[in-house]
């Protein structure tokens, strides 16, 4: 269930098998009607291919980012990769990835197909590479394990210790803890004591 405005969410599973042993049988009694498939026109067959393929990219999340390259920024979602990224960087990302898709979609149409599971393997160094492009906060929003995840979700979950490790201590903090410290050390040195000086 969910109240309007707010995601829904998942409230639990109920397992049976009964859909996978029907998918099972209907997928065994088309070998039988083979006669009569071969009566349904392509159109009709490359129609529910295409149908398929579409409606398989909704929640993608690469078709998503390359569909918030030409959406205006107020129109952005609430997502990890538009909250935590900058948009000129999410592009650049998307567009990273647009290159690979298209590095190997060359590689398929022409005669190297025979090495196409190389390129395939070649696209981890690829990722990894994209580690001196990226800092590590904006490969995890992008490309992460909570890589487009709703925001309000994974905002509170942060810990406190990582977040009070990301805001660094400056030169111009009052009383920094080292300094607060030496300053206790130098205390009898001040007082004339036997302190060093």
């Amino acid at each position: 269930t969910n109240v309007p405005g707010e995601s829904p969410k998942v409230i639990g599973v109920r397992d049976q098998r009964l859909t996978a042993t029907l998918v099972s049988i209907m997928i065994g009694c088309s070998v039988l009607l083979a006669p009569i498939l071969k009566l349904v026109p392509f159109a009709v067959l490359f129609g529910v291919f295409l149908y398929m393929g579409v409606s398989g990219m909704n929640g993608v999340q690469f078709f998503d980012r390359l569909t918030l390259c030409f959406m205006p920024v107020k129109h952005h979602p609430n997502v990890s990769y538009v909250k935590k990224v900058k948009t000129w960087r999410m592009v650049l990302f998307t567009v990273f990835q647009g290159l690979g898709l298209v590095t190997l979609w060359v590689v398929k149409s022409t005669p190297a197909a025979l090495a196409f599971p190389f390129f395939v393997v070649a696209m981890i160094p690829y990722r990894i590479f994209l580690k001196f492009i990226f800092t590590a906060c904006e490969l995890d929003a992008l490309d992460g394990a909570q890589a487009g995840k709703d925001y309000e979700e994974t905002a509170g979950e942060l810990d406190f210790y990582e977040t009070a490790n990301d805001c660094p201590i400056t030169p111009a903090t009052q009383m920094p803890l080292h300094r607060s410290l030496m300053g206790l050390v130098n205390i009898p040195a001040m007082m004339g004591g036997k302190g060093k000086s």
